[in-house]
Parts: structure tokens; C-alpha cells; sequence
């Protein structure tokens, strides 16, 4: 009869030992590599007129709709989006006001050729966020400014995972025109890998003006190539909408029209369009009906 192996318990909690610290010390020269390179070099391209935005961002309530003077403190809140991500927030809730400066800093950090900190005066960011120069519009940058550092997000997408603020630090002298540092969050980068990001129409959005459900709407569905229906309840709670269902039917009409004014004032060929069902679902056609879909839709 064949003896039994020696099973030598020390050396596979050796080799074990091994094994994690070689990953450990991977894992530390990666963050060493990241964060030495320039915030401009980790961005993939982004234009003054095209803005680049993780579709985590835009799938989902993390930037849905505030009611003015209602903007709730939260921790550790589940956030209610797309299957293929699991989000997680604490801070003031943010809005598609908040998005927006978010990704002109990001065009910013590509446009000027930023390291880690971008530095910027008021009026500078007024201009390029296309607001008057006011007073009112400076407080307001500020308090995005505070709510990007003080929210902190958990994503999860795919195999990877983040956890922290949208930046990492901002120095603010409102004197004058105002200066504006902030620190970017080079850990937040790798979400736009793997393509896993939208090219979203800065022109369009302007043009929606400050009806928060229309930028949501056309963020989302810019998001998809090929946008599947939609039940109404599933995107009122997908925004973060708290209105009656009655009276959020009649908001989203409403925002559509907006969005579909705003694809046709940018682009006159546009056929982009949109129908409300029987069955309380809405369809979207970016490119005008055409055959396939209303077979596939059919059935809604």
C-alpha cells in the first residue's frame, strides 16, 4: 500500500505569503505608475464640444433630480441604476448641475494639459460652462466644487471597483473674479476604460437649459446605442424623480419634446424621436423608425 504524501503545511503557508505579497507589491507599483502620470494622459479623448463621461454616471440616480431646497444629506445609500453597476453614495445628493461641472473639469485636465491640479479662475469656468459671470453663478460653482470633494461614491462595474471623491482636494479665493484649484482624483480614472464611457454633446445639453429631467434623459439614452423600451415607473425611480407618476408622465412628454427640439436646433438631418406606449413604456428612435424596431417593439 502506497504511503501517503507529506503534505508540508509551512511551506504552502510560505509560498501562500509569497504569492500575496508579489500581488500586494503589484498591486502598490500600479497606484505608484497612476499616480505619477499626468491626469491628461489617463483621460481618453475629449473635446470642448464633446464631453466624456462614465456610463455608470449616466445610467443610473447617483446625478438625478433634486427638487430645489430639498437636496437630502445621505451615507451609504444604495443607489438605484443599471444591473451592470452597483453604486453606493454618502454626501449632499447631486444633480445633473453638479455632472456638468464635474466633466468640464475633466475636459479641462485634457484641453490645458493638466498633471494633478487644474487651476482656473471663476469667471474663466463661467465662461466655459457658458454662464454669466454673476455673483449667484460663483456660489454656485463653489457649492458643486464642495459637493464633488465631500460625496463619496462606492462603483462597482465589471471587475473593477472605486471608492472615494469625485476630486480629491480644491483651494477657493473668491476675491475678485475668483481662483479656483482642484486636486483631480487620478484613482477615478480607469472607469473610462474599456470604452465603458459616452461622448456627450455639450451644445444639446446647453440648449436644455436647466430642466434637469431633459439632460437626464438625453445623458441616459445618448448612453445606448441601441436603447431598448423602457417602463416609465422603472426611469421615474432610474432619475431619482419624486413627483406623483400622473404628474411625471406629463414632465417627461415635456422633456422629451425638449430633447428632441435640442437634436433637431443641432443637427437639422436629426430623426431622433420618441413614443409613450398603451402600456406605459417609452421608446426611443435616435435614428427615426425604421422597420426592425417597431417589430421588436411591438409586443410594448
Amino acid at each position: 500500500m502506497a504511503e501517503k504524501p507529506v503534505i508540508n503545511k509551512e511551506y504552502f503557508e510560505k509560498a501562500k505569503q509569497h504569492l500575496l505579497t508579489k500581488e500586494q507589491r503589484q498591486k502598490a507599483e500600479d497606484e505608484a505608475k497612476l499616480l505619477g502620470t499626468a491626469m491628461q494622459q489617463l483621460l481618453p479623448e475629449i473635446f470642448e464640444d464633446r464631453r466624456a463621461v462614465p456610463n455608470c454616471f449616466l445610467r443610473g440616480a447617483l446625478f438625478g433630480m433634486v427638487r430645489k431646497g430639498r437636496r437630502a444629506l445621505v451615507e451609504s445609500q444604495p443607489i438605484f441604476t443599471m444591473s451592470q453597476y452597483k453604486v453606493s453614495f454618502s454626501g449632499s445628493e447631486m444633480d445633473q448641475n453638479d455632472l456638468e461641472l464635474w466633466d468640464t473639469f475633466m475636459y479641462l485636465a485634457k484641453n490645458r494639459n493638466v498633471e494633478s491640479e487644474l487651476r482656473i479662475t471663476l469667471y474663466d469656468l463661467c465662461q466655459q460652462m457658458r454662464l454669466s459671470p454673476t455673483k449667484t453663478a460663483y456660489e454656485a460653482l463653489i457649492a458643486r466644487t464642495k459637493r464633488l470633494k465631500f460625496g463619496v461614491v462606492a462603483i462597482k462595474t465589471g471587475t473593477k471597483e472605486f471608492g472615494g471623491s469625485l476630486i480629491n482636494n480644491y483651494y477657493i479665493d473668491s476675491a475678485g473674479d475668483g481662483k479656483l484649484v482642484v486636486e483631480y482624483n487620478k484613482k477615478l480614472t480607469p472607469l473610462f476604460s474599456e470604452e465603458d464611457y459616452t461622448l456627450i454633446s455639450a451644445d444639446i445639453r446647453h440648449l436644455l437649459g436647466d430642466n434637469q429631467l431633459a439632460r437626464w434623459l438625453y445623458n441616459f439614452y445618448e448612453s445606448h446605442n441601441k436603447p431598448i423600451p423602457f417602463a416609465i415607473n422603472f426611469l421615474q425611480k432610474l432619475c431619482r424623480s419624486e413627483t406623483e407618476p400622473k404628474d411625471f408622465k406629463r414632465k417627461l412628454k415635456n422633456a422629451l419634446e425638449l430633447v428632441k427640439k435640442a437634436h433637431f436646433a443641432v443637427n437639422s438631418k436629426s430623426k431622433w424621436g420618441y413614443e409613450i406606449t398603451e402600456k406605459e413604456f417609452l421608446l426611443i428612435y435616435p435614428t427615426g423608425k425604421t422597420k426592425k424596431q417597431l417589430e421588436l417593439f411591438n409586443k410594448f
